[in-house]
């Protein structure tokens, strides 16, 4: 039986229901999403490896354990696609670079491991920008693979650095994705995708297995078509871990509460006033999104985070831990074999940073004093409303040194203090989304995502498709089929 457009995009939860209630097969939904990626990817540019075999047998798997009466739980048989920095046994994990192409790991992380026991199906390893972006880049051409696109518009940037796993989830072509950020790399792409994206809090979900950009600020998290996908993913993923020291136990996601918004204390932080000037619409949309969640009960106040130097310290711990993180590879040269035109005329010296050891740990001590000065903004409030990059994407072709300076003081505070976020769509500028974001204390994400939730069920921008039209030939032509 075909398994239709309007079922590849009806998300985590439903495609559960039918699963559980076997009115789908697992494996006809494999085979649609592979047949769909098959058709769009290669113009998307969003996958570095499709893994049909790999995905045909856990789909085969789940639908013996459900035809015999057994339910590993809601993403037992839904497929998904991984960011190409989190390693996978005998499948190349890329880390979106080509000094790496031929990297192939010998172990799952935690993380697939946990997907994996939970009956979830794995398409693919998704485009990223090379390193996560932790050297640098300049244009959408910095990927292994090319640029990766928003279905919105082809000819515009899908966002970094979990490109792949924004664009895949927007063009229906995953049912979720695993991202990863470090500072905007779960956030931009969902704004640029249209697609809803959480970042935890640091340390709820392992690393271990995972790409190291910046070991205080890396973090997993799921992106996915609502925020009740996104904790029904981070259910199965959070948790600690014994080879992560960083790991840590958060509560579990069990339920999603709209009624959390009554009386909930909400800081609105406007608009950046330095360019780039907002997209056409943004102001009213945000001004839309904050009427919903006035009317929902909560209590919006205009605020301003605590003056503290976010972005300078988010840019300096991300470049000094960059550069341990990929010591090996600077010292090598192999730099120059990257992507981004910027890389070829480096020398290893350029990577390395400037500042010394006592450098670092005055910069943890202001770390400390921003996390202190947050916990008592978080007393005063119980989460941030704001936009979330309110421009729309560039061209693919496009230097990218203009948004990439843009203000971004909410994004460089919640990533220095491992604070969550949701990222999720709140309209359009012409055909193109956009979005605002939910930002909370530490081990919040459960009332993060029950707003979340809230503002998706009375306005349903999160539903919108992009318009893709079918290729005129069958397309098999994406790396790894």
């Amino acid at each position: 039986m075909a398994v239709s457009d309007d079922v590849l995009f009806s998300g985590v939860q439903a495609l559960s229901q039918k699963l559980r209630a076997r009115e789908l097969s697992p494996v006809e939904l494999a085979e649609a999403y592979l047949a769909r990626i098959d058709a769009y990817a290669a113009r998307l540019g969003c996958f570095v490896t499709v893994t049909p075999e790999r995905a045909l047998a856990e789909a085969r798997a789940a639908e013996a354990e459900l035809a015999a009466g057994r339910w590993r739980g809601p993403l037992h048989g839904v497929p998904y696609g991984l960011k190409d920095l989190v390693d996978t046994k005998g499948i190349r994990t890329t880390f979106g670079a080509a000094p790496y192409a031929g990297r192939v790991p010998e172990r799952d992380a935690a993380i697939v491991t946990r997907l994996s026991q939970a009956g979830a199906v794995l398409l693919g390893k998704l485009s990223m920008v090379e390193l996560a972006g932790g050297l640098g880049y300049h244009t959408g051409e910095a990927a292994l693979n090319g640029p990766c696109r928003t279905p919105w518009d082809l000819a515009r940037w899908a966002g970094g650095s979990s490109s792949g796993a924004g664009s895949a989830v927007a063009a229906g072509l995953v049912a979720f994705a695993i991202g990863s950020e470090t500072w905007g790399s779960i956030t931009w792409p969902s704004a640029f995708c249209g697609v809803t994206g959480l970042r935890p809090t640091y340390g709820v979900v392992p690393r271990h297995g995972a790409m190291a950009l910046s070991y205080t600020m890396d973090k997993l998290g799921p992106m996915a078509r609502s925020a009740r996908d996104c904790a029904l993913v981070l259910d199965v993923i959070a948790g600690p871990d014994a080879r992560d020291p960083s790991a840590i136990s958060s509560p579990p996601v069990k339920r999603i509460r709209p009624e959390v918004a009554r009386g909930l204390r909400v800081a609105v932080l406007g608009f950046p006033d330095k360019p780039p000037e907002p997209a056409a619409g943004a102001r009213e949309a945000f001004a839309a999104a904050e009427g919903v969640l006035r009317e929902a009960g909560a209590l919006l106040e205009p605020a301003a985070l605590p003056d503290l130097p976010y972005e300078a310290l988010a840019g300096f711990l991300i470049e000094a831990e960059a550069a341990t993180a990929f010591e090996e590879l600077i010292r090598s040269g192999r730099t120059r074999e990257l992507a981004d035109a910027s890389h070829r005329t480096k020398s290893p010296e350029d990577y390395l940073p400037k500042a010394n050891a006592s450098d670092y740990v005055r910069a943890m001590r202001v770390r400390g004093e921003i996390q202190r000065a947050l916990a008592g903004f978080f007393s005063r409030f119980d989460l941030v409303l704001a936009p979330n990059v309110p421009f729309v994407p560039p061209r693919v072709e496009e230097n990218f040194d203009a948004i990439s300076e843009s203000p971004d003081p909410l994004g460089a505070a919640g990533n220095v203090a491992g604070l969550p976020a949701v990222a999720l769509p709140m309209g359009f500028s012409g055909k193109l989304p956009l979005s605002l974001q939910l930002v909370g204390p530490p081990l919040e994400e459960g009332r993060l995502l029950s707003v979340a939730a809230l503002f998706q069920a009375k306005t349903q921008h999160h539903l919108a498709r992009p318009e893709l039209s079918p290729p005129a030939v069958p397309v098999a032509a994406v790396t790894g089929r």
